[in-house]
């Protein structure tokens, strides 16, 4: 048995995974990307009117740490993405790129959206702030393609039968993969948006201590960090239903529902029960705001603001 696992496609890796430079990598990338961005930061026109703001100091610090994280995020997502095609046969390399390209379409019709808003506002220390740390934001953002492109990936992996011919216990074993690297990328995904919804908070914080009289209402700081989290919660789902369906099929074919009048009902529920158990459950919004920790608070905020409470 042990011998057959071993050879379950469950237990593939990428030719990255073990590398064990990885970690030592990460920290290289996070500390460049901070010191990247504190200098560009810094080095903007319209750094020079907030040199007695300090809480400018402490968001271009953050804004560094985030940007550190977007880069680290995508050397990790880069690896765990060579993991998932490991796991399918002979993936084409047309089929990856229609994965990226996927994303960066969506990626683009959201900032552009975006961007052109910011276009359309009145001149102001906060437009300027924007204008100018602009390449930053699309750093950041690009780097999350390879996170996001792997949930395409799970659904590939998860919806393609070519990958389910195996014994039961390893296509049982793949479903448990499968899970397991979906909560990795939510997780990953889920620190990403709390780091962006702080920073992103904290900017509106240091322009207010500048000028005061600033139309900046936090409606904006809660609709930005949730249009991100609706963003992540569609490819989640885009993810999680296949593995769900997938487990579905697992559950009928080794735990089918019994007929009411049998007499061992009690025996074939737990068995399924337990079945069930292993396979787990992802593609329910309570998975998706326990993992995601900052989704449910800014949701209720901004319900919250839009009623008056």
């Amino acid at each position: 048995m042990a011998g057959s696992v071993a050879d379950c496609r469950s237990e593939r890796t990428g030719t990255l995974t073990a590398r064990r430079w990885i970690s030592a990598a990460a920290f290289v990338v996070f500390v460049a990307g901070f010191w990247a961005t504190s200098t560009y930061v810094a080095s903007r026109t319209v750094a020079d009117r907030f040199d007695d703001v300090a809480l400018f100091d402490l968001w271009a610090g953050l804004f560094g740490a985030l940007v550190g994280f977007a880069l680290v995020s995508c050397l990790y997502a880069v690896v765990w993405l060579n993991g998932l095609l490991a796991l399918g046969d002979r993936v084409r390399a047309r089929t990856v790129a229609t994965w990226v390209g996927t994303v960066l379409a969506i990626l683009a019709a959201v900032f552009a959206s975006l961007f052109a808003g910011a276009a359309n506002a009145a001149d102001s220390v906060d437009k300027s702030l924007a204008t100018q740390t602009r390449p930053l934001i699309v750093v950041a953002a690009l780097s999350q393609v390879p996170g996001l492109a792997a949930f395409l990936a799970l659904r590939f992996i998860a919806t393609e039968d070519a990958h389910w011919g195996e014994s039961g216990p390893c296509r049982l074993r793949l479903v448990m993969r499968l899970r397991t690297e979906l909560r990795r990328l939510l997780a990953t995904f889920g620190a990403f948006l709390t780091f962006l919804v702080i920073t992103t908070g904290l900017r509106r914080r240091a322009l207010l201590e500048l000028d005061p009289g600033l139309a900046l209402p936090a409606e904006q700081v809660l609709l930005y960090g949730l249009v991100f989290a609706v963003l992540l919660g569609l490819f989640y789902v885009v993810a999680a239903s296949a593995i769900d369906r997938r487990a579905e099929r697992l559950l009928d074919e080794f735990a089918p529902l019994p007929d009411p009048g049998e007499a061992a009902l009690s025996d074939v529920l737990r068995r399924r029960t337990d079945l069930a158990s292993l396979t787990g459950g992802g593609g329910s919004w309570r998975t998706f705001e326990t993992t995601v920790v900052i989704a449910a608070p800014l949701l209720t905020a901004l319900i919250g603001s839009a009623i008056g409470n």
